[in-house]
């Protein structure tokens, strides 16, 4: 839990300088069980986020970050077994539609 409230606390700040102060970002997020490891889990979830242009693409132990126009995104795999994972995905930015169909994409492409 620890580790979501931190990547959370990545992605808002990052719009304070954006300039839109007035209201907060919508923040979409979703946590899905996989049946692969967690390697192969962040491994998809690079391919697929490189597929979508996702710029200024950091990985770091907390996740993959970046950018996908005015958005920010962050996914995160977590080891449950050898064999399973956890993927966490949370898209942030001022338009709720882009916002939600970001994150349904980046949930439906990675299983």
């Amino acid at each position: 839990m620890k580790k979501v409230l931190f990547i959370l606390l990545f992605i808002i700040p990052s719009f304070l300088h954006a300039g839109e102060t007035t209201r907060p970002p919508e923040l979409w997020s979703w946590i899905k069980d996989l049946d692969k490891s967690k390697e192969a889990c962040e491994i998809q979830s690079s391919f697929i986020l490189q597929s979508i242009n996702l710029e200024n693409q950091d990985e770091t132990k907390y996740g993959i970050y970046g950018n996908v126009k005015s958005n920010r995104v962050v996914v995160k795999c977590i080891r449950i077994t050898e064999n399973t994972s956890k993927l966490l995905v949370a898209v942030a930015g001022h338009n709720r539609d882009s916002v939600e169909l970001l994150r349904n994409h980046i949930v439906k492409a990675i299983n």
